[in-house]
């Protein structure tokens, strides 16, 4: 079913993982997809394949962290006349060291990416979000991604959890900003567990620098025994949920967390 037919949606971190995984669904489900990398080689590719999806699609190189960015693609948007529906902050990154191995220029990358990336996404494109909402019944959709660490704390990047933690107050505080100036957009988000992606990935090599007597196997192994349903999930499955917060089906859903984590966090 083509529920978000006719529908512009922007991904940053569209080009691999989760992000690559949500612009294909959302593709499928009939939305024009904008894709917004720092990778040019990825996104390219995955632009690609999703021209062949029977919709428009294009990539734009943009580093999420960099304010001119954001200004120059707002100024594409403004000129082409593209009003965005649906706004997904994927982009995001993972550090993983203990915390007194960490360089300060490490810490300044991981909130310009984490949490800066978010702020300026949507400082920069609630203009072109509210003027698609009031087309709309239900108004236009933001998604951040968050993550368990979000929500608890994670045994291997307290700084990572500082960054989720962040994103996870913040969607619940622009829910309450947009209701109260009557902006016709609804703000929700995500916060998966251990996914199989680099990032998921990052994680094993992360347990096992950490903990060098570790074998990988030991460490894959530890990540599945922390999830209750017993492996660990894919892209597919957190794109999935992305796409039901894009469409009218959660019309009535804003400042809402949707947890997909196989569990971890239930215990």
């Amino acid at each position: 079913m083509k529920d978000l037919r006719g529908k512009n949606a922007i991904v940053t971190g569209g080009a691999r993982g989760i992000g690559k995984s949500v612009c294909i669904a959302l593709a499928n489900a009939g939305a024009n997809i904008h894709i917004l990398d720092i990778n040019r080689g990825d996104g390219q590719e995955t632009e690609k394949e999703i021209s062949k999806l029977d919709v428009e699609v294009s990539f734009y190189q943009l580093d999420v962290a960099d304010e001119n960015s954001w200004i120059e693609f707002s100024t594409f948007l403004k000129n082409k006349k593209i009003l965005i529906d649906i706004l997904v902050n994927n982009a995001g990154i993972w550090i993983g060291k203990d915390i007194d191995n960490v360089s300060l220029e490490e810490y300044q990358r991981l909130i310009s990416i984490n949490l800066t990336g978010v702020f300026l996404g949507t400082k920069y494109l609630v203009p072109f979000l509210t003027e698609a909402g009031k087309k709309t019944k239900f108004g236009s959709t933001i998604i951040n991604l968050s993550s368990v660490a979000g929500l608890i704390g994670s045994q291997l990047d307290p700084l990572y959890s500082m960054t989720k933690g962040g994103i996870t107050t913040f969607t619940k505080s622009m829910a309450i900003y947009f209701g109260k100036r009557k902006f016709p957009i609804r703000i929700n988000q995500v916060h998966p567990g251990i996914i199989e992606t680099d990032m998921g990935t990052q994680v094993y090599k992360a347990r096992i620098n950490q903990n060098p007597e570790m074998t990988i196997e030991e460490s894959i192994s530890a990540g599945i025994n922390q999830t209750p349903i017993g492996r660990l999930g894919t892209a597919d499955e957190v794109a999935k949920t992305i796409l039901f917060l894009s469409s009218d089906n959660s019309s009535f859903m804003t400042g809402s967390s949707l947890v997909v984590d196989g569990g971890l966090t239930a215990q």
